[in-house]
């Protein structure tokens, strides 16, 4: 028998869990520093300090946030005069990129997008 979740057994059962584990970190303007503090709250609960890689669920929201700041970080990034860029088919030049993680001492925090969270609160 197939068995189906529905909204309820989300808060009741889901829900709890992340917030027994998690931490609440709020801002009103994600930052570099934001990253940095939840990969050091996380390192904290983890077994082992270094080494760990954390997967960070995102609602259409917090995706683009995240999005839009690595993009910015990244522009204001001094590098060695390096241009990045990808080559496409058809001689078109692809400029832009998904950003999907974030590296900080030792830790990885990879983003994933799901409406999971945004239908949970109502934000679609």
């Amino acid at each position: 028998m197939k068995q189906v979740i529905n909204k309820l057994d989300i808060t009741i059962l889901i829900i709890p869990q992340v917030e027994r584990f998690a931490s609440k970190v709020v801002f009103s303007k994600l930052t570099t520093e934001i990253f940095r503090t939840v990969l050091n709250l996380l390192g904290e609960k983890a077994e082992s300090p270094t080494g760990n890689t954390y997967v960070c669920i995102c609602n259409e929201r917090l995706w683009y946030l995240v999005q839009d700041h690595l993009a910015e970080f990244l522009a204001h990034f001094h590098t060695d005069g390096a241009y990045l860029w990808s080559m496409k088919a058809n001689d078109y030049v692809k400029v832009g990129a998904t950003y999907n993680a974030y590296e900080y001492g030792g830790n990885t925090i990879i983003f994933r997008v799901d409406r999971t969270f945004s239908r949970e609160y109502g934000l679609i």
